[in-house]
């Protein structure tokens, strides 16, 4: 389903707002410094470990949900990141990205992505959005960003809360493109729908390292060969490592 592909590639759209987010950074002085300083609390070299939900609404003002998932946030000293948005997991480590696919029975090794929680090249974004809204509040600061016109950001507007600890406690996005909620082709039921993401249980335990480590999910044999794991054994492998090495 449509809204099932949103949620599932939330992840990177993320990473995507990431981008927009600091690519404001010009436009007022106090919402430059909770950014930078929002940054660094998920850029440092420590662990950090966050729970999420993810709730899609067919429109920007719906009360009711249309559907959810959970989510899971670990990063180790080393800024090796592994993530779980409902039953899609992803793993950024220093030497493989990996994505298990666990409803499609499918796992997906590439490789690993730099800079994946730290900075980004800000300047292709710097025309696309604007801070509409600054608000402090006792707990939270709240910023709305709305994309500028002929932008190809696919959300019109975001809003996103900052805990005084400089945590990314919710996210707000409204979609700028109608997306098909029917089940029934012939019969088209278009939405513009909102995602909000909330982050809860911020922390800086250390995460059992086994999460981290490739050998947890496959090895590879004297020949080169990846061996999945049990859990994986039936998966279907997709190693992008040899096209994009060639």
């Amino acid at each position: 389903m449509q809204q099932q592909q949103i949620l599932k590639s939330m992840f990177k759209k993320l990473l995507y707002v990431w981008v927009l987010f600091s690519s404001c950074l010009a436009h007022t002085q106090t919402v430059s410094q909770v950014f930078q300083k929002l940054a660094k609390q998920y850029s440092e070299a420590k662990p950090l470990q966050y729970k999420s939900s993810y709730s899609l609404y067919k429109d920007f003002d719906a009360k009711k949900v249309e559907e959810t998932y959970k989510g899971i946030y670990y990063k180790n000293a080393s800024n090796e990141i592994y993530t779980k948005i409902g039953d899609t997991e992803m793993l950024n480590s220093k030497t493989v990205f990996l994505k298990i696919s666990n409803a499609e029975k499918a796992i997906e090794i590439s490789n690993p992505v730099p800079n994946y929680a730290g900075d980004f090249d800000m300047k292709p974004l710097l025309d696309v959005c604007k801070i509409e809204k600054f608000v402090d509040y006792k707990s939270y600061w709240e910023i709305t960003m709305v994309a500028k016109p002929y932008s190809s950001l696919p959300y019109s507007k975001i809003v996103v809360q900052v805990t005084k600890s400089y945590f990314l406690q919710k996210q707000t996005f409204y979609y700028n493109t109608a997306v098909n909620f029917s089940k029934d082709y012939r019969s088209p039921d278009p939405h513009y729908p909102r995602l909000e993401i909330i982050n809860t249980n911020f922390n800086r335990n250390p995460v059992n390292a086994s999460v981290f480590n490739t050998k947890t999910y496959f090895t590879t044999s004297a020949k080169k060969q990846i061996l999945l794991v049990e859990r994986l054994k039936k998966y279907e492998l997709n190693d992008q490592r040899v096209i994009s090495n060639k």
